[in-house]
């Protein structure tokens, strides 16, 4: 059975690869994509197992997407196929020009996703479930399967981690808020940018936006600012902690190694403080290369070597 369950959208990116513009660029790396997956790979190559429910189309993308994270030990069994088509992403690297983004994912496959297709054996028996507000925002009936889920791990005991991640391409932030707030009472690790925590919490201080997401029950909380100190708070006491950083080449993926470090660090049995370093390291590795999983670090039972 899995240390991970995880529920969420995978993408095929296609990713400049002569100049950092979409608009010019006539070559284009391939690469896999999706914050869940990124979290599953990451987490997969600490040395746990990892489950990761999703939709992808009957299409060769599809084919893609799961020869890709079946060559990374993900397990790919909870994944379905659809006559829709798999979700796909067009993007610059980002180290010379700002993130510029296009999505076509509106009505793919993942969009469909439901309740019913979780696997409610796999679930009671993982460590943590790990969702993010991307896959709420894909549709209504992700949204819901991302609930139910959540509901499901509570009731059976098991351990939640959310990273908001809150896309505005994808929804408005009164949508998101109204979205993601009611349920934050079923998470136990919560992941979120300064201004994340400031959309859902609505409170311009930071401090106060940890505060109430303790106050609603989340026993561990971590603001991220890019470069800038972590405010972390667990059951109450506050800690800051400085991230590892190194020259970025695509900061794209990296927060989301920085979850797989943290959550795979915890299940492996390191202090928080630890698991936060580790998560710090693997993230700053992932800046340092191209791509999502370039430069992922290996471990063994979520600890890296």
């Amino acid at each position: 059975m899995p240390d991970i369950y995880t529920i969420g959208e995978v993408l095929v990116a296609f990713i400049t690869k002569d100049v950092d513009s979409v608009e010019f660029s006539k070559e284009f790396t391939l690469a896999i994509a999706g914050a869940e997956a990124n979290v599953a790979v990451g987490a997969t190559r600490l040395g746990l197992d990892v489950a990761l429910q999703s939709r992808v189309g009957k299409d060769l993308l599809g084919t893609v997407v799961l020869n890709h994270l079946s060559a990374e030990a993900v397990k790919v069994d909870l994944m379905k196929r659809s006559d829709r088509f798999t979700g796909t992403m067009v993007r610059n690297q980002g180290n010379t020009n700002p993130i510029d983004v296009s999505y076509l994912r509106e009505g793919s496959a993942a969009s469909e996703m439901q309740p019913d297709d979780i696997n409610i054996e796999a679930l009671l028996a993982s460590q943590w479930l790990h969702v993010t507000g991307i896959t709420c925002a894909i549709s209504k009936s992700a949204q819901e399967t991302v609930k139910t889920a959540m509901q499901l791990a509570k009731n059976g005991m098991v351990k939640t981690s959310f990273d908001l991640n809150i896309r505005k391409k994808l929804w408005s932030s009164e949508d998101a808020r109204a979205a993601l707030l009611p349920l934050m009472k079923d998470v136990d690790l919560l992941i979120g940018g300064v201004s994340e925590f400031e959309l859902v919490f609505s409170d311009q201080d930071p401090e106060i936006n940890l505060r109430r997401a303790a106050e609603l029950g989340i026993s561990t909380a971590i603001m991220t600012d890019g470069p800038n100190l972590m405010r972390i708070s667990q059951v109450g006491e506050r800690f800051n902690y400085t991230p590892i950083t190194r020259a970025t080449v695509d900061p794209v993926g990296s927060g989301d190694a920085f979850v797989a470090g943290l959550l795979s660090g915890l299940i492996g049995g390191l202090t928080l403080p630890s698991a936060v370093a580790q998560g710090s390291e693997c993230g700053s590795l992932v800046a340092s290369n191209v791509g999502d999983w370039t430069g992922l670090p290996y471990g063994t039972k979520g600890v890296m070597k």
